[in-house]
């Protein structure tokens, strides 16, 4: 009878890591899954919004061509309008260096909280200096007039607010939030 009850108790314990293993198998196949969910939708949502952001930019230098001084800006919400040469430095994306321009306005991805906490506790660069090197992050057109886009808070951004209405001034070769 004390060896039938032995091995019974041990029938028990391989039963049990057996359903342990089986749990732990499950729960890392759901992460998989969840993480494969969530990178295809942000993907998906990424390349959505960098169609919006191109539709915008276009938007934005025909009225610029056409001499408006007022023009409205739609989408991507949250992503910033940028402008190069700032000033007096001679800094320009590779994508637009690449093509010969001599100045360019673009439309960048904005480095939201999360991203801005990582970057204070790290030596990284800043969504400019990402932009310059990096032309995925954003989508980039001819500014032939040279005109300067002039922020609040950032030295030469302008993050997008829908529905957002830009001033440009021909004279001042500005162009600012309303």
């Amino acid at each position: 009878m004390v060896h039938v009850v032995t091995k019974m108790k041990n029938k028990r314990g391989f039963l049990l890591a057996e359903e342990t293993l089986k749990i732990i198998i499950a729960v890392i196949s759901i992460g998989f899954l969840i993480y494969f969910l969530a990178a295809l939708y942000y993907n998906n949502k990424n390349s959505k919004d960098l169609e919006l952001a191109e539709a915008s930019l276009e938007h934005l230098t025909e009225s610029i061509n056409s001499n408006l001084n007022e023009v409205e800006i739609y989408n991507p919400g949250g992503w910033i309008i940028l402008s190069w040469p700032y000033k007096n430095e001679n800094k320009i994306p590779n994508s637009c260096l690449n093509l010969g321009w001599q100045s360019c306005i673009c439309i960048a991805e904005n480095v939201n909280i999360f991203q801005r906490a990582a970057k204070l506790f790290s030596a990284t660069k800043d969504q400019t200096e990402e932009l310059l090197e990096n032309s995925d992050e954003g989508v980039c057109l001819e500014n032939t007039k040279i005109l300067t886009v002039k922020g609040e808070a950032q030295k030469n951004g302008i993050v997008i607010e829908p529905p957002m209405k830009l001033n440009i001034d021909y004279t001042d070769k500005t162009i600012i939030k309303a």
